[in-house]
């Protein structure tokens, strides 16, 4: 349901992005109160380009009162430009709008075939690079790191590998966002707990071993359970991540 709002707020703010459209009408300009940018819209002539955020663009668009062009960056040919530069880059495009996929699904009534078979192209070399570079970053020493004291996990933790995600968009993020924070947030418990158990095992000592009453038995035997039930669900996530 967190995802579902975050999909929806993006949707929600891509509707202020401005468009251009052709009005079959005229009229004066006139305020739009409430948006981010806080200025009159207008004057409206007929036949005549004016730019208009896109909600109202549907709008008058589904009164049949004018029509609306689109970006130029969801022509065919300049989307297969892009779709060629995250084909050679290791990079993603920082040639698309952050709400590129909200403005591409809004308009998607007026974009031609051409262009929504190379946005699906697109969309989808995206989120295989995105997964390639999480995978990359999963492979790392951060699989293996021991620490023997707390000043040493501090200063690995200003070493953790980072990659670039200059040029994401909402819709990536939206994607990938809360499933990878699990799926971290998993991997770390399971070497956490990994370090937590070698660490114990060193302080064991030969000395005499305390008896157990049965009650203590049974507490430490359910929290045992919970614990295995705990690291098998997160092993399971994480192998979906890495699949």
């Amino acid at each position: 349901s967190s995802r579902l709002n975050r999909c929806q707020q993006s949707a929600f703010s891509a509707e202020n992005t401005v468009v251009t459209i052709v009005p079959a009408f005229n009229a004066e300009p006139f305020p739009l109160f409430g948006t981010p940018y806080q200025q009159d819209v207008g004057p409206f002539m007929a036949g005549v380009d004016t730019k208009v955020p896109l909600w109202l663009a549907k709008t008058l668009h589904q009164r049949q009162l004018a029509q609306i062009k689109l970006p130029e960056w969801l022509d065919a040919a300049k989307l297969d430009e892009v779709l060629q530069e995250e084909r050679d880059g290791s990079l993603l495009s920082q040639k698309l709008p952050y709400y590129y996929y909200e403005i591409a699904r809004s308009l998607d009534f007026c974009m031609p075939k051409a262009s929504q078979i190379v946005l699906q192209d697109l969309i989808a070399m995206r989120s295989d690079k995105l997964r390639q570079h999480f995978h990359a970053l999963s492979r790392t020493d951060l699989q293996e790191q021991h620490y023997n004291d707390d000043e040493d996990e501090d200063a690995a933790a200003n070493e953790l590998p980072t990659i670039v995600v200059s040029g994401i968009a909402s819709y990536e993020i939206n994607k990938v966002g809360p499933f990878l924070q699990r799926a971290f947030s998993d991997y770390g418990f399971l070497t956490k707990r990994s370090v937590d158990g070698d660490r114990s095992a060193g302080k064991k000592t030969g000395g005499a071993e305390a008896t157990d009453t049965g009650d203590s038995s049974t507490a430490d035997d359910d929290k045992m359970s919970q614990e295995s039930r705990k690291v098998s669900m997160a092993r399971s996530r994480l192998r979906r991540f890495r699949s």
